[in-house]
């Protein structure tokens, strides 16, 4: 074991103890020096030595400004980048005695933060003749009122061998003295968005907020368990959202829809200290129905509010997120004005510092029918899937449904956390569009176009005979394609080809296309709109997919065979298109082969009536096809409803209004295929082309085809059909 080691002390001979302090003189001396040559303060010890210190805290030695006019600019450049402290630094001791430098951060902060403050400029002019006082012209850029100048002064004054600038409130903004600056904003309602008849789909209505006024809680426990359990919320949120409001304060708790179920009223009415009051506030009449047309607001966030702040954009503020909420964004929300005011300390206006006036919202009037709109929901009921209705003369959605949907009510009313997991479903997707975000294989209503294709380029007619074998082979391959029924059905033309949805005459078809030229079919599938967006301006849209030689080739690095042919000509394989792609294209089918543009909005209406938008019908395209080819297509989808070999017959069957249409039983990589059914009614004198698609739903004729005549059905008992 060890130990440190002790030494005892010796007295120190004299002549030590003179050369240590002659060591110490000379340390001190040079301390000394290079605080006179970095110009750090000086100062005497207690005991007659000079130490140099750098201390910028201490009052006696703060730096200060060597000329008047370098205090101003140091001051102005401090301003103009927003750093408070480092102008609370050049405040002369009076000013400093007057306001903590806490205090001083907080009131240039707060001002510019009530200003919307953007940007300042601040030009700095000669001080006054005789005078220390240097005007300057300040120019900020605001949120709130745009562009505001004024003329002030900085005053500085002289302490000791320094400049300091002599600070008051009136130098933030001339004549504030011992008053606050408050914006009195002026706040335009948002504005409708309405169906094409003018029946709301989103405008200002009622809900009902339940809330506490504290002093009159008897039973503070009691009101807690009875809330908690009414509105199923947790005890400690609902005593955080009244705990800070004074005796007589309405203090929200939760926000109802209106109108509130009586019962539940009554037991909150029995509650002493909840009091329910009605409040305007965004309501969407349709909810869910039509939540993927109208979009829904949230409130703009920390991250998003800088940028958003330049447009007019404030905390707490809504903006519009999906649908035409967020495209119509512009022209909904109006702008808000105010008044920029000082206020004495009495709550009186001492000056106006700028107006603007408020900017009203305008209505946005869609192209949706509501009554449609709502058919086709409850149509839908909970499958996964979607419904469009397009207008075949113009391209005017008149119908857009996708499910599973969400309520855009509930982003105002607020959102549970059980709904929020709701909506962030990476299974159900609630807030995807599925009607134009989505892309599938359509399967059997793609024959259109692989009929389209043998009239056009193989000289083919309605009257072409064919067998329908129940399978379908190519030479040297092993691969078996087969036709929905298994016995095969004969000989047929291929009128009755597409009314039966043979699939083994279209596989021949498809090869011999492809014989002639692997571009053919997928140039015909293109000329229908598929494999590009439809230029709808409103919601997002996916362009699907129409394979071809090059296509593959780049893509999946390996060459086209005829088997993607064969596939292709029945809407399987690598093509993909989205609900809304096959509806135009067979609104184009429908109106003799105009390709037009779908759109969802009609027209932008200000409150003075005046139309700052109006949306025209704009083709996008013909289709690559006689009219003679046309009229041959359109009577094959007659016949498919109307004829008792049709496959949408037994679903049409005793319907009064006459309807075409085609089936789809698309492949689905699961054990279910998806349902397909596209109509057309009147069909002889279109007004309406329907697409109901239902994920892994089943067959075609089985699934979709009924939904789409409870969609109609509904259609011909409002009257749409005129």
């Amino acid at each position: 074991m060890s130990y440190p080691s002790f030494r005892s002390r010796r007295r120190q001979p004299l002549s030590s103890l003179v050369a240590g302090f002659v060591v110490f003189l000379v340390v001190a001396g040079g301390l000394v020096a290079l605080a006179v040559r970095y110009g750090l303060p000086s100062t005497s010890n207690d005991h007659g030595g000079v130490t140099a210190t750098a201390s910028p805290s201490s009052e006696s030695v703060r730096p200060g400004a060597r000329t008047a006019r370098e205090a101003a600019e140091r001051f102005v450049q401090a301003w103009e980048r927003g750093d408070y402290r480092a102008m609370y630094a050049l405040l002369s001791s009076a000013a400093r005695e007057r306001i903590d430098e806490r205090s001083f951060v907080a009131r240039y902060e707060g001002i510019a933060g009530e200003m919307g403050q953007l940007s300042i400029r601040i030009t700095l002019g000669e001080p006054l003749p005789g005078t220390l006082r240097f005007p300057i012209h300040v120019v900020r850029e605001s949120s709130r009122v745009g562009t505001l100048e004024e003329e002030n002064a900085i005053p500085i004054v002289r302490e000791g061998d320094g400049y300091w600038v002599d600070w008051t409130p009136s130098l933030i903004v001339a004549d504030l003295g011992d008053g606050r600056l408050q914006w009195i904003p002026t706040v335009p309602q948002r504005g409708r968005i309405l169906d094409w008849k003018g029946r709301p789909l989103a405008e200002l209505g009622l809900v009902n907020k339940v809330g506490v006024v504290p002093g009159q809680i008897q039973d503070e426990q009691q009101l807690l368990e009875r809330l908690s359990q009414l509105l199923n919320l947790p005890q400690e949120t609902i005593r955080q959202r009244y705990a800070h409001g004074q005796s007589d304060w309405f203090m929200p708790i939760a926000t109802l829809p209106d109108p509130i179920d009586p019962a539940l009223l009554e037991q909150l009415a029995g509650v002493p200290g909840v009091v329910v009051r009605q409040w305007p506030e965004r309501v969407y009449p349709l909810g869910p129905a039509a939540a993927h047309v109208t979009g829904y607001l949230s409130e703009v966030s920390a991250d998003e509010l800088p940028e958003l702040a330049r447009e007019g954009y404030e905390t707490g503020d809504r903006i519009g997120r999906t649908g035409i909420e967020a495209w119509a964004e512009q022209f909904l929300r109006g702008r808000r004005g105010g008044r920029l005011v000082i206020v004495g300390p009495d709550g009186r206006e001492r000056r106006v510092l700028a107006e603007v006036p408020a900017e009203p919202a305008a209505d946005v009037v869609t192209t949706i029918d509501a009554d449609l709109q709502r058919a086709a929901f409850e149509a839908l009921g909970d499958r996964v899937g979607s419904v469009v209705a397009i207008d075949p003369r113009s391209g005017a959605v008149r119908a857009l449904v996708s499910s599973p949907s969400f309520d855009p009510n509930r982003f105002i009313l607020g959102l549970r956390s059980e709904e929020w997991q709701a909506l962030n479903d990476e299974e159900r997707r609630p807030l995807l569009d599925r009607a134009t975000q989505v892309s599938y294989p359509t399967g059997s209503t793609f024959k259109v176009v692989t009929m389209a294709a043998g009239m056009e380029y193989l000289g083919l007619d309605a009257q072409s005979a064919f067998d329908c074998p129940p399978t379908f082979t190519l030479p040297g391959s092993p691969v078996v394609w087969r036709d929905w029924n298994p016995q095969g059905q004969g000989r047929l033309s291929l009128h009755n080809a597409l009314v039966q949805s043979c699939n083994t005459v279209f596989f021949q078809i498809g090869a011999q296309l492809d014989e002639r030229d692997p571009n053919l079919l997928p140039q015909m599938a293109r000329g229908f709109g598929f494999g590009s967006e439809t230029g709808l301006p409103e919601v997002p849209e996916s362009p699907g997919l129409v394979p071809d030689p090059n296509w593959k080739l780049r893509e999946r690095g390996d060459y086209w065979a005829r088997g993607d042919a064969v596939n292709l000509s029945i809407g399987q394989g690598f093509f993909l298109a989205t609900p809304l792609q096959l509806a135009d294209a067979y609104a184009a089918v429908a109106n003799g082969g105009t390709l037009w543009r779908p759109y969802l909005v009609d027209r932008v209406v200000a409150i003075d009536g005046t139309e700052r938008v109006r949306s025209e019908p704009r083709q996008r395209g013909t289709l690559p096809v006689s009219a003679e080819h046309i009229a041959a297509i359109r009577a094959a989808l007659r016949d498919v409803v109307a004829r008792p070999n049709g496959t949408a017959y037994p679903a049409f069957q005793g319907f009064a209004l006459p309807v075409a249409g085609k089936t789809g039983t698309a492949e689905s990589g699961q054990e279910t295929p998806h349902a397909w059914f596209v109509a057309i009614a009147p069909a002889d004198d279109p007004q309406l082309v329907l697409v109901v698609m239902v994920e892994h739903g089943g067959e075609g004729s089985r699934v979709a085809a009924p939904i789409a005549r409870q969609i109609l059905e509904a259609a011909v008992r409002v009257g749409f059909f005129g």
